[in-house]
């Protein structure tokens, strides 16, 4: 009596010994159904990634299974399996692009969680994933992007970087493509115009059009990641006076705001602890005039121009001369209270004063 059990054991067998002849044998013998093949008691796919198969012989097993859906996960004992899960576990990255291909859905959701998200929350997330997840066209939510930021500055950084520079390489394929279809087009245009002229069949016009069309969709539609900073990422830094951090992140700032420069900040100071926004402010534009930063204060074409560093010096100046001049009439006035009050929320001024830089 045929027993599919055996079969299975089998299978996993061959698989765990890396037996590529008797396993592409036995699934050629015994055609043995998909849905024996892909269950939650056993799923060929996740099982040999689990085991650590080549890629080479992955691929092969997707071809002897006759596999046909490879977009689908299970949930045992509150975890979730699928191939392509399992790919980033095992980090088989050759397979994530094979499985992409062959229709997984990099994209899915895992009971509401992005597979970012899945992936931080069980501790299996590695720099890394963040490039696979770029060059396949993974789609970064708010959420995912907090989870960065959260979990390492550094990774928010690499990661706004690895989208800026898939972005370029997508405008420059771009901008060859359409280069090369322009000259294509010129050379195929006397050719076209001379089958719509001499087809008698309207319906082969229509074709010609269609297909035409359907080029220009082709170039038009290129994937371009999207970057989104969160306003709270700039309150919290500013709040730890951690301003290296805050320039780094305004690099990647893709808001319009960004064009108006130092008063793209202005917003962020309203919502600080008033006792301590004008120190941090006034330590903020010590920061940026002490490291010959450029903010960009707008750009129009081609054409960039930068704040002048006097414009930064009298901002600086104005909150300087400010705080002077109220610490000074608390001392005139002998109000204890104030100045104690003053010095615990002003402790770059005073730094400042002891030691203003030469």
């Amino acid at each position: 009596m045929y027993n599919m059990d055996s079969d299975i054991e089998e299978i996993k067998r061959y698989i765990e010994m890396k037996d590529y002849n008797s396993l592409e044998e036995f699934l050629g013998v015994f055609m043995i159904p998909n849905k024996k093949l892909q269950n939650q008691n056993f799923d060929i796919l996740c099982y040999s990634i689990k085991c650590g198969c080549s890629d080479k012989l992955i691929k092969q097993i997707y071809e002897w299974s006759n596999i046909k859906e490879v977009d689908y996960f299970y949930f045992i004992n509150n975890e979730y399996i699928s191939p392509l899960l399992y790919s980033f576990i095992y980090k088989k990255y050759a397979i994530i692009e094979f499985l992409i291909k062959k229709g997984a859905n990099i994209n899915r959701k895992y009971n509401n969680m992005t597979l970012l998200k899945y992936l931080i929350s069980n501790e299996y997330f590695i720099k890394d994933f963040i490039s696979v997840l770029v060059k396949n066209k993974y789609v970064f939510s708010r959420s995912d992007f907090n989870l960065l930021f959260q979990k390492d500055f550094n990774l928010i950084i690499f990661t706004f970087e690895e989208i800026t520079l898939y972005n370029k390489n997508m405008e420059n394929m771009k901008y060859y493509k359409n280069s090369n279809n322009n000259i294509n087009n010129i050379i195929n245009e006397n050719e076209i115009k001379e089958k719509k002229k001499n087809s008698k069949n309207k319906e082969k016009n229509k074709e010609i059009e269609i297909n035409e069309e359907d080029k220009k969709k082709e170039n038009e539609e290129i994937f371009k990641h999207e970057i989104n900073i969160l306003f709270i990422w700039y309150i919290n830094l500013f709040k730890r006076r951690e301003f290296d951090k805050i320039l780094e992140l305004f690099k990647y700032e893709t808001s319009e705001e960004r064009s108006r420069g130092l008063k793209f900040f202005e917003y962020h100071f309203n919502y600080l602890d008033k006792k301590h926004e004008n120190d941090i402010k006034l330590q903020f534009l010590h920061e940026i005039i002490n490291k010959n930063i450029e903010i960009p204060k707008f750009q129009n074409e081609n054409k960039i121009e930068y704040m002048s560093e006097n414009y930064l010096r009298n901002q600086f100046n104005r909150i300087l001369i400010r705080k002077h001049e109220l610490y000074s009439r608390f001392i005139s006035n002998n109000d204890y209270n104030r100045i104690n009050k003053f010095k615990k929320n002003n402790k770059f001024f005073f730094k400042y004063m002891q030691k203003p830089p030469k």
